[in-house]
């Protein structure tokens, strides 16, 4: 299947997690002569296919995915040598909150930057990209709570959030617009993991959808 940006499908079919190996993968995106490869791997999975195309000759210049790798390493994510790998083969996925996006908290003006700072404190860990949207959701029970005609009603505290439009520390969520009730959107920047001073990072690379998060590096290819 070709696409109308000139660029042809190779659909690789379903696998088992944890994979044994991607070997059949692998030979079939060279036969192909595969530039990009994108999925939605666990950490752990992509960094041993990155491993095997690289043993295979296989050496497409970029790999993005979505799912676990918007995560720095936690104590519940994979080992830190696997994301080491994931940043020698500079995978790109998406960013949706990070400690430069330039909003505040609507309870308290905690910035972003402040938040995950505090997250690091408590807990010793590095902070999550869920941490903004966990964070703004309490925001958002807050305020329909606030606002409900009667707070202990289920379907008055309904009707505030379907009509809610509140600015949080992950953006403005309005709760009114769609693209199906109860859903607020937010704008993706884009992200690659690289190499930096204290280990792998999670580098903001494109921000066309949102100018005012800063570029923290730039998109380099992994060959």
């Amino acid at each position: 299947m070709t696409s109308p940006r000139g660029h042809t499908l190779v659909d690789l079919g379903a696998y088992r997690e944890p994979a044994d190996g991607f070997h059949a993968q692998v030979e079939r995106l060279r036969e192909r002569g595969a530039g990009l490869v994108t999925s939605a791997a666990t950490a752990t999975d992509l960094a041993l296919f990155h491993r095997q195309a690289r043993e295979a000759g296989l050496r497409p210049p970029l790999i993005t995915c979505s799912r676990r790798l918007t995560y720095p390493h936690t104590h519940t994510t994979p080992a830190p040598d696997v994301h080491g790998e994931l940043a020698d083969a500079r995978v790109a996925t998406l960013v949706y909150w990070s400690p430069g996006h330039p909003y505040r908290s609507s309870l308290d003006g905690t910035t972003c930057a402040e938040l995950a700072h505090a997250y690091r404190q408590a807990t010793g860990d590095g902070r999550l990209q869920p941490l903004g949207l966990a964070h703004a959701l309490v925001e958002t029970a807050h305020h329909a709570l606030t606002v409900a005609a009667d707070p202990t009603d289920r379907a008055s505290v309904a009707q505030a959030l379907a009509g809610t439009t509140l600015d949080t520390i992950a953006g403005t969520l309005d709760w009114t617009r769609g693209p199906t009730p109860n859903i607020a959107l937010l704008p993706l920047v884009g992200g690659q993991w690289q190499h930096g001073p204290g280990g792998p990072r999670l580098a903001v690379v494109s921000n066309t959808a949102l100018p005012d998060v800063p570029l923290t590096g730039e998109l380099t290819p992994a060959w």
